[in-house]
């Protein structure tokens, strides 16, 4: 059995404020879901809906948001209800004359999507994703990047979840992708700014080198000291809300008491085992005693015959 080390962090853009982020990102550690969603900015209201998306994902009430068949039409419908009473309550607050006609115009927000599930018993993963944020797993030298492979592959208009159903889906239906975990692997979400300044630094090979470093960041500080920092590097990471999710597969200390306890086991037998042996063995003798001791007095008295 398989833990999981888990560090999230987001930030936004330089010159706005933590409010005007719309990143999301939310966790589940009793499931196992873990989800990042960012949310297009020229959309209408995309804040809350990606903020929907990530809860509703790791903490489903509605309906059961499975990624063992293709239903993602089904469990987005009770997001895209909850957005709409939440906006429509937002819209009628602010007074706004442009809000009031956008929304009367049923635009959409628009988001990109990544959730993730593990199932740390069967050490095995599953995700869902559609847009260029990016999912990354290393397993020992292996590394492979969904739902691109290279950096020229990100679109200029990504593919998204639509808070309206008449506008799902923007682009390609969403990806589901699986695979297994061993221990020492290491997984990335990423919004598109972080996923792209990967790639680059992948293809310019330095990717163990980012990846030790990424995976050094332990607390809020040392993520905003790293975003800074690498906006004003030579590989320079865009000016753009930020969202990092990195996971290490550690043994499960479960395993490790399971071996302690077997081994307490082992030792706590061994008495009873030599003291098994020594009854056999006193039996065995016994009996060749009886044997032998019976077989003397038949001759014994066969002789005085």
């Amino acid at each position: 059995m398989i833990k999981l080390k888990v560090e999230h962090f987001k930030t936004h853009k330089l010159g706005e404020t933590k409010g005007d982020c719309q990143d999301h990102y939310a966790h589940n550690e009793e499931t196992g879901r873990y989800a990042i969603a960012d949310g297009a900015t020229l959309s209408f209201l995309p804040k809350e809906w990606a903020k929907l998306l990530v809860t509703c994902f790791c903490y489903p009430k509605d309906i059961e948001m499975s990624l063992d068949d293709n239903n993602w039409e089904g469990w987005l419908e009770p997001i895209q209800q909850d957005w709409l009473e939440s906006v429509s309550r937002t819209v009628q607050d602010s007074k706004s004359y442009i809000l009031v006609d956008r929304l009367s115009k049923l635009e959409s927000a628009l988001s990109t999507f990544i959730g993730i599930e593990f199932d740390q018993d069967e050490e095995k993963w599953k995700a869902l994703i559609i847009g260029d944020s990016c999912l990354f797993h290393r397993s020992g030298t292996e590394f492979k990047c969904y739902p691109f492979q290279k950096l020229e592959d990100f679109p200029y208009r990504p593919n998204s979840f639509a808070s309206f159903s008449k506008d799902n889906p923007i682009g390609d239906p969403p990806e589901i992708i699986s695979g297994k975990v061993s221990i020492g692997d290491v997984f990335i979400l990423a919004t598109d700014a972080l996923s792209k300044w990967i790639f680059q630094h992948s293809e310019a090979g330095n990717l163990n080198c980012i990846l030790d470093r990424l995976k050094k960041i332990e607390n809020r500080e040392q993520f905003e000291q790293f975003v800074e920092q690498s906006r004003n590097e030579e590989v320079r990471l865009v000016n753009d809300d930020v969202t990092l999710m990195i996971f290490t597969v550690e043994e499960s200390e479960l395993s490790e008491d399971a071996e302690e306890t077997d081994k307490l086991l082992s030792e706590s037998l061994q008495p009873a085992s030599n003291l098994v042996s020594f009854f056999f063995w006193a039996i065995i003798v016994g009996v060749s005693g009886f044997i032998l001791g019976f077989i003397v007095l038949a001759l014994i008295l066969l002789d005085k015959k």
